[in-house]
């Protein structure tokens, strides 16, 4: 399949305007020019008719008209005739061998103009206009008749023809020649643009491309690149984080899978250890079962591919059953949890549980001994907001806090895996919801906020 280069078609449209441009431009000069020689030839035609009259007026002999004739007029193509009535013609001047047809004369007492001029043609196609007037001499009435053949302007208009049909066809020539040249000239900006992305690679993204040679044309292009180089680092560096993180998370369960079998194959074992040996095992693997099914849900989660079930939901009775299955572990630090809570929503029963559990789980484990938990639900425009608020101090990188694999001291001695909150706050994406978190007044507020159905 023939796909012609952006050089090729550029230089066929340029061209094809040259032509049309040269063509509009030629036409509308012809025109022009033609009008006004045809307006130069009748008020000439006019003015001498004119002449004539007044001449014979004046006293001047019909037979002494041709002299002055001669001189006003070129009797190669100009006719003079004057009628007498009854007489016949008196004076003929016509070497153009033209045949006057008959026209009616214009009274004496009427100046002649263009619009009463007759035109015809001669037998070879020429053009030919003429103008009859009404005189009179010492003897009497007398009727001029003059005309013009147009030879002479036809042959100026021809060769204006002539030279514009070679002027324009040097002009479509010429763009059709150079265009190519200076359209490749145009276009360096855009190889060289190419060749800075094709040379682009991980430790480039973060350098912008340089813009200051690019034309106007080329600037949001060349800006869209680089907004992409920037996404694609961060997004690379945020890959490279996540494998870091989750090459550590792995190589702990299985290091620890590892040194027990080590240990435990040293020496022959009782069976009761072989049984604890598998116990610890099997938590081991239920550790990593969690953090792969973990990542599998974000991974579907950010490809939106993640079915819901979604239900009308009672807040205040689905918070209340979520506190009670996790009231063991606030009894173990002697934490309250005061629930306000009003309004239904509809969402996917079991991914809010999880989000209620990961935020009520991260406010048992960071609110001071003794001390109490508010989660507040209530209706608000467009929707609902779910609020889990703890006492602390500000948490650090708050920007991070849903970031997978981060902790609040960005440890790895701290409980759990780091994806709790990314997955609660995947889980409110997934319900064109928004989580967010606040400090105020020395409270961490997690707030999660769902749209109406």
């Amino acid at each position: 399949m023939f796909r012609p280069s952006l050089t090729l078609r550029l230089t066929l449209a340029f061209t094809l305007l040259v032509a049309i441009t040269s063509a509009l431009v030629s036409v509308s000069l012809y025109r022009s020019l033609y009008a006004e020689l045809v307006w130069r030839d009748n008020q000439t035609l006019v003015n001498r008719g004119a002449q004539l009259r007044q001449l014979l007026l004046d006293g001047a002999e019909p037979q002494a008209l041709p002299l002055y004739f001669n001189r006003m007029m070129d009797t190669r193509l100009d006719v003079l005739r004057i009628d007498r009535p009854g007489r016949g013609t008196v004076v003929e001047v016509n070497q153009a061998g033209v045949a006057i047809p008959g026209m009616a004369p214009v009274p004496a007492g009427t100046p002649p103009s263009a619009r009463l001029l007759h035109h015809w043609r001669t037998a070879h196609g020429e053009q030919v206009a003429g103008l009859a007037l009404r005189g009179s001499d010492q003897v009497g009435d007398v009727t001029i008749s003059v005309a013009r053949v147009s030879t002479d302007r036809d042959r100026v208009l021809a060769r204006y023809r002539q030279n514009s049909l070679i002027i324009s066809l040097v002009a479509i020539l010429l763009a059709g020649i150079a265009s190519p040249l200076l359209i490749r000239r145009s276009l360096r900006a855009i190889a060289t643009l190419s060749q800075q992305t094709a040379r682009t690679d991980s430790r480039q993204l973060a350098s912008p491309l340089a813009l200051e040679t690019l034309p106007t044309e080329l600037l949001p292009l060349g800006q869209s690149l680089n907004v992409m180089r920037q996404r694609l680092a961060e997004d690379f560096s945020r890959l490279t984080q996540f494998a870091d993180d989750l090459a550590h998370e792995l190589r702990t369960p299985v290091n620890i899978l590892l040194g027990q079998n080590q240990v435990m194959l040293q020496r022959p074992r009782s069976p009761a250890e072989y049984q604890a040996l598998l116990g610890s095992n099997i938590e081991e693997l239920e550790h990593l079962t969690r953090l792969i099914e973990n990542i599998l849900f974000l991974s579907r989660a950010d490809h939106r591919n993640v079915a819901l079930n979604p239900q009308r939901i009672d807040l205040a009775r689905f918070i209340g059953d979520v506190v009670d299955f996790l009231e063991p572990l606030a009894e173990e630090r002697e934490l309250r949890v005061e629930v306000s809570a009003t309004g239904e929503v509809e969402a996917d029963k079991l991914l809010l549980q999880r989000v209620l559990t990961n935020l009520m789980t991260n406010a048992l484990r960071h609110a001071p001994e003794g001390d109490r938990i508010l989660i507040r639900a209530e209706p608000v425009a467009h929707g609902v907001t779910i609020t889990v608020a703890n006492r602390g101090a500000p948490i650090d990188h708050p920007e991070k806090i849903f970031t997978r694999f981060w902790r609040g001291d960005d440890a790895r001695h701290s409980p759990g895996t780091g994806l709790g909150l990314a997955m609660s706050q995947a889980i409110a994406t997934l319900h064109r919801g928004q989580l967010g978190l606040s400090h105020e007044n020395g409270w961490n507020r997690f707030t999660l906020w769902l749209p109406r159905s």
